[in-house]
């Protein structure tokens, strides 16, 4: 048992010292030098109302006025008429203190105008920074312009008060999470990586930008139209193919950049024809021109329209792949599709030669740039793939592609500032511990018993090996329910047994006090119990926080992937770096691990070759000179009665491959068939704490205790509500400070800190097997837009602009508030990536 030699850690660009400036401290403090209220309005009510009785009854109606205005705060005008002593000195000295208590009122009112003048001035300030800058432009120029447009000048009067409060929430919402939250994006969070025992750090800061790779496969989709697209574009063969037979069988993948992207994969069976087996000679070793393998069908007997027609249909079918061919990992794609049509001479390949040129520079310029410049980069940019859509004639991209046309990351060299590997250490065996009742809680465990039982019904339990494009093909014949159904282990004892320990070990939880800490015995005997169909996780990575304890902010799968992204972006070129590190330590403890090829047009798939072997995804590129590559076509899928698993087993050597997809792709957002390959690959569905779980499965409302296990925080002191329950959310919104008061009073009350995080669920309960996981892909792709808005917030209750972000979001569902841990410092927060691996056996995934 051990952690892998590598650490990567992130932090924001941005410190909290930054926005002090936005509480409205001053504010505050009088509202602390408000008088506590007593008995003065009783006494003074009660005096009144034996008083008025004996009054003359032309006098009473003054007097009624008056017992009014004290029972509403108001500060009265008596009528000049004598009073008994008692009541006449409680009148004088009531009237003194609400006169005091409104002027008091009037200088909180205009304290906390300034205050909010000066909270303004200080958002202007932080969204004028270059960081800032850069990182908003990223997420689109539309927001970019808002922000820097408000930054120029917070308090124009001629922009609308819902303008200016969008651009407020806007930078809010980014500088805190900046601060306090930081994810890989942009400038506003540097990478850095160290070995788990650090040497010194040199302080360096290195950013590394690249085009979309989905905007250039629409670019290279788009070449078909050229007037030389048979001299440009090759053809190769669907590398899924698979002779049975008299049939051949192959997985049809999307076109990339196409229309038909999002259409789903499926498994097409064909004749094995006598054009099946020419393809597999003309196109086995290599691919082609197209060009050349129409004059190889010309030869072959078919005439040039026949020809053309024949590849054409061979695209659509899936059987043959039409493009560039560059490989999925080339992280030089604009250079080589200038150097291609550059060679191909003719006046609109050169044209369009020069667009990917101009691209290429922007990539190679925007790096260095400030934010001014990078404007007009981005300008530069939209201009470019307008000249190529006039040039070809082909309809432009599609927003979304346009808005993401360029990505940025920012790596440093410098140590990380909170990094305690001793205190790690010396739990190791409390993080080998919850790696191991980990599967109980992750729903991949039943999606790999669900699929398990379906094998077994469909092809027995001890078959020699089904062709995995073989499963495929009935799975993906399934209907959404029913596919749904198998994914959810329905009807599945295996996985009712594991729903089973799961509402036990929660159980075990609700009935603790307050900051439960588990004891390891007792888990210990718990995990022992665990039958062999509850597989712990080999590796896992833990993103965690420091303090005097470490805070567990998510669990995920090891091996590596999470690590892989920023190899390119953390290398070196002396000394260690993390592309060695990972290569070694893969070679070494996972021999036969193996990585999927395909970018999928996502940018934070990229990634060096680090797995000893490789799976070739079908239409995807491996880069010149890879060795041990496999296709779908070299699987086939057995049983294990013991664990209730499947497993994937190369043909070439008759051994299993280990595979683990290292990519940072969510498996809910990728094709089905890709998803349906991650059931085969270590786990990525425990998401959030141990609190999140219980409540995918039965949300209620309450409080929830701190979770430690040794000086692990396996997840903080939480406080769920009805986004109903939330007082004045009209009121939070305007700003309105009785609104922030009672906000305040209302967290007090509930026992919530001041500092928090929080997060909106929206109702969405969906019993198992009724999950679409259509849907689900979809739904992800929806939020992935805004994702900023779907994780953790930072709230401070006595910040008004912290609390308009949470008042817009908090409309419907349940907010779940968690505490702040470890408590807010001076520095920008980070948080680490470590990787810990349990001993690899038979019962071990």
């Amino acid at each position: 048992m051990s952690f892998s030699p590598y650490v990567l850690f992130r932090r924001g660009t941005l410190g909290p010292a930054a926005l002090s400036g936005v509480v409205p401290e001053r504010t505050w403090a009088l509202l602390a030098e408000t008088a506590e209220p007593d008995d003065l309005r009783e006494r003074l009510s009660d005096a009144l109302h034996a008083l008025i009785p004996a009054l003359p009854a032309d006098r009473r109606r003054a007097w009624l006025k008056v017992r009014r205005d004290v029972h509403n705060g108001r500060v009265p005008s008596p009528p000049d008429d004598p009073l008994p002593p008692g009541t006449a000195a409680l009148l004088r000295e009531w009237t003194a203190r609400q006169a005091e208590s409104l002027r008091h009122a009037d200088a909180v009112a205009a304290a906390y105008a300034e205050d909010l003048d000066a909270a303004r001035k200080t958002l202007a300030d932080v969204a004028l920074g270059e960081d800032f800058q850069r990182g908003v432009q990223l997420s689109g120029e539309d927001v970019h312009r808002e922000v820097r447009a408000y930054a120029a000048d917070p308090f124009d009067t001629s922009r609308k008060p819902s303008r200016r409060r969008r651009a407020e929430s806007t930078i809010t919402s980014f500088a805190y999470r900046v601060a306090f939250k930081p994810s890989p994006f942009g400038s506003f969070t540097e990478i850095g990586a160290h070995p788990f025992a650090p040497g010194e750090g040199r302080g360096e800061r290195v950013a590394m930008t690249r085009l979309s790779v989905g905007l250039l496969a629409w670019m290279a989709h788009q070449l078909h139209r050229l007037d030389c697209a048979d001299d440009v574009l090759r053809v190769r063969i669907n590398n899924s193919l698979l002779i049975d037979g008299d049939q051949a069988v192959f997985a049809r993948r999307p076109l990339e950049g196409a229309d038909d992207g999002f259409t789903p994969d499926r498994i097409v069976t064909a004749r094995n024809s006598a054009l099946v087996g020419l393809l597999r000679t003309l196109l086995g070793e290599h691919d082609r021109t197209v060009r050349d393998l129409r004059d190889r069908l010309i030869e072959a007997g078919l005439d040039r329209e026949g020809a053309q027609n024949t590849i054409d249909q061979l695209v659509k079918l899936g059987l043959c792949h039409r493009g560039l061919g560059f490989p999925d990992q080339l992280t030089t794609q604009a250079d080589a599709a200038a150097r291609v049509l550059r060679a191909a001479g003719t006046e609109q390949a050169v044209r369009c030669a020069e667009v990917y040129e101009g691209l290429r520079d922007i990539e190679d310029r925007y790096a260095d740039a400030d934010a001014e410049r990078r404007t007009g980069l981005l300008a530069d940019l939209r201009a470019l793939v307008q000249r190529f859509v006039d040039i070809l004639g082909c309809p432009p991209p599609a927003r979304e592609a346009m808005r993401a046309a360029m990505y940025e990351d920012v790596g440093t060299r410098a140590a990380a500032a909170t990094w305690r590997p001793a205190l790690l250490t010396a739990n190791r065996e409390h993080f080998a511990l919850f790696q191991r009742i980990v599967p109980v809680l992750d729903d991949a465990t039943i999606e790999k018993l669900g699929l398990y039982a379906f094998f077994a019904r469909h092809y027995g339990e001890d078959h020699a090996g089904v062709p995995l494009l073989e499963l495929y093909r009935a799975f993906s014949a399934l209907t959404p329910k029913e596919a749904s159904a198998v994914m959810c282990g329905v009807g599945d004892p295996a996985s009712d047994r594991v729903r089973d320990l799961r509402a036990e070990f929660f159980t075990f939880l609700r009935e603790q006090p307050e900051d439960l800490r588990i004891d390891p015995a007792a888990l210990a005997a718990y995990a022992d119990a665990l039958p062999a169909t509850v597989v712990p996780w080999r590796s896992a990575a833990y993103r965690v926080q420091i303090g005097d304890k470490v805070v567990v902010n998510g669990v995920t799968t090891g091996h590596g992937v999470f690590f892989s992204r920023y190899c390119d972006l953390l290398e070196t070129g002396d000394g260690w770096n993390m592309r060695t590190a990972l290569r070694e330590h893969i070679a070494a403890t996972a021999p036969r691990q193996t990585d999927i090829t395909a970018a999928l047009g996502l940018n934070f798939n990229l990634h060096p070759r680090l797995s000893p072997h490789e799976l070739v995804y079908p239409g995807s590129v491996p880069l010149p000179g890879a060795e041990h590559t496999l296709t779908l076509a070299d699987l086939v899928v057995t049983a294990d009665r013991a664990t209730r698993r499947l497993t994937l087993i190369s043909t070439k050597d008759g051994q299993p491959i280990d595979l683990v997809p290292l990519n940072f792709l969510y498996p809910a957002a990728a094709p089905m068939l890709y998803r349906f390959l991650c059931a085969f690959a270590p786990t990525r569905t425990y998401r959030g704490g141990l609190w999140d779980q219980l409540d995918r499965v039965r949300p209620s409302t309450g409080h929830r205790p701190r979770v430690l296990l040794g000086d692990l925080v396996l997840d903080r002191r939480s406080w769920r509500f009805r986004a109903a329950d939330l007082p004045d959310r009209d009121g939070l919104e305007r700003q309105d400070l009785g609104a922030v008061t009672a906000f305040d009073r209302w967290r007090r009350e509930h026992g919530l800190p001041r500092h928090t995080f929080f997060r909106v669920h929206a109702p969405r309960p969906v019993a198992d097997g009724e999950r679409d996981f259509l849907a689900e892909t979809r739904q992800w792709a929806l939020e992935a837009r805004s994702a900023r808005l779907h994780k953790p917030h930072y709230l401070d209750s006595r910040n008004p602009f912290l609390l308009h972000v949470l008042a817009k979001q908090a409309r419907d569902g349940d907010v779940v508030f968690h505490e702040c841990l470890p408590e807010p410092a001076e520095h920008p927060a980070e948080e680490f990536f470590v990787e810990y691996n349990l001993e690899g056996d038979a019962h071990v995934g």
